[in-house]
């Protein structure tokens, strides 16, 4: 009696509990359209040049250090006004934020192009130089920011080599395989710097095993630093070449580089890796009826550490550099405290990983016995020869943001004698 009634109770229940089919769910098709965003700056990149011939002769890399946002930047231009010969190359090293080398790297080269196109002589050119700095020192103060930024630059025109500098950046030149520094580094330590500060009423001390201009920026020389800017000047210091034929190439690095790195053993570097490509520092002076023109430009870089794209074959190639191995946050960072950036926040976007960890090898490096890698263009040997030059600071301890840029100069020798007969002809 007991079991019919719970069986009774039971098919009762069933029978309000039926389950239904639930109605079917129709997705407009304006949402089926909707792609994942794909997140800005995230694609490795080692800055490749669109024109063929600039391009194979010169090489960039840059790497995020342990900084919570990427604050390199650079700036490449060729055939600037349809002069073959003519190039600006621009390395800059921000701090206490990015916006100041994003500022520099969209109007430096502006300002210098400007006042440098009608300078016949060299202290026409250092004077002119020095006034494109200032007014880009100027323009960026006038925003408010409180950011700071240390720069190298080379402008090559006709049989010219100029390179200035603010900071710590530094431009290193081969002649002959001997490393030859082309600029000198703006540092508090040195005496002539600290005289000088302290001469205009400043003071500087040591803070974290470093002298610092009232003890906070380790640099006597900047664009930006609003709050330092009586004693931190940015006056660079240029100096002008004849390009000649004892010149090989030219390295342009943020001080990331070279507090690891000293200055012959880059030359070495890059030379071991000139010698394995013949075509390396021997280029063609073609004459060319066409002009072609290319600016690559780094002004807002990516918060991912750049990695190459290139899979390197089984048992052979290039060690990923360890520093790829980590995903950055992808939100923009803010500025110093007393700075006057106001913006309102970005949407933080999930942190992505771009490789696979890869053990770093510490045998002799397998680029001396890997025969592909030697059929290598040589824009790829100098893009090689600048992410060797990072690992190695990385692999010594460097927890700074790196941007290394090196130049081959046989090729522009070779433009300027080119551009020198097309003038008679």
């Amino acid at each position: 009696m007991r079991d019919q009634t719970s069986g009774l109770r039971f098919n009762d229940s069933s029978c309000c509990l039926k389950r239904k089919r639930p109605p079917k769910i129709e997705i407009p098709n304006v949402l089926r359209e909707i792609q994942a965003g794909k997140l800005e700056g995230t694609t490795p990149r080692t800055d490749s040049l669109s024109s063929p011939d600039f391009a194979d002769h010169v090489g960039v890399f840059s790497v995020k250090g342990k900084k919570r946002f990427m604050e390199d930047t650079h700036r490449i231009i060729s055939c600037m006004k349809g002069h073959f010969n003519d190039a600006f190359f621009g390395v800059y090293d921000g701090h206490g934020g990015r916006k100041a080398a994003k500022f520099v790297a969209e109007n430096l080269h502006k300002n210098i192009l400007e006042v440098v196109a009608n300078c016949t002589e060299s202290a026409q050119k250092e004077e002119a130089i020095k006034a494109a700095f200032l007014k880009t020192d100027g323009d960026f103060l006038n925003l408010g920011l409180g950011s700071g930024v240390c720069c190298v630059t080379a402008l090559i025109q006709g049989e010219e080599l100029v390179v200035s500098n603010l900071g710590d950046c530094r431009a290193v030149l081969s002649r002959g395989g001997v490393a030859e520094a082309v600029t000198k580094d703006h540092r508090v330590e040195q005496e002539d710097e600290r005289k000088r500060i302290e001469n205009k009423g400043g003071y500087v001390e040591i803070h974290r095993g470093a002298w610092r201009v009232h003890g906070v920026l380790s640099v006597s020389r900047s664009i930006g630093d609003a709050h330092l800017k009586d004693w931190v000047l940015a006056e660079p210091d240029s100096k002008v070449l004849l390009l000649s034929e004892d010149m090989e190439f030219l390295v342009l690095a943020t001080d990331g580089l070279w507090e690891k790195v000293g200055n012959q053993e880059t030359v070495d570097v890059v030379t071991r890796l000139r010698l394995m490509d013949k075509s390396f520092g021997l280029p063609k002076c073609s004459l060319r009826s066409t002009s072609h023109a290319h600016c690559s430009v780094n002004p807002s870089p990516s918060k991912l550490r750049r990695v190459s794209l290139v899979t390197q074959p089984k048992g052979g190639g290039m060690d990923q550099s360890p520093i790829c191995d980590k995903a950055m946050d992808s939100s923009e960072e803010a500025e110093y405290d007393y700075s006057c950036e106001i913006e309102s926040p970005r949407t933080k976007s999930r942190r992505i990983s771009l490789v696979r960890h890869k053990k770093m090898k510490t045998e002799s490096s397998p680029k001396e016995n890997n025969d592909s890698y030697r059929k290598r263009p040589t824009s790829s040997r100098l893009v090689a020869a600048c992410k060797e030059l990072v690992d190695l600071a990385l692999s010594r301890g460097s927890l700074d943001d790196i941007t290394v840029i090196i130049v081959d100069l046989s090729h522009f020798r070779c433009e300027s004698r080119s551009e020198n007969v097309r003038k008679f002809v």
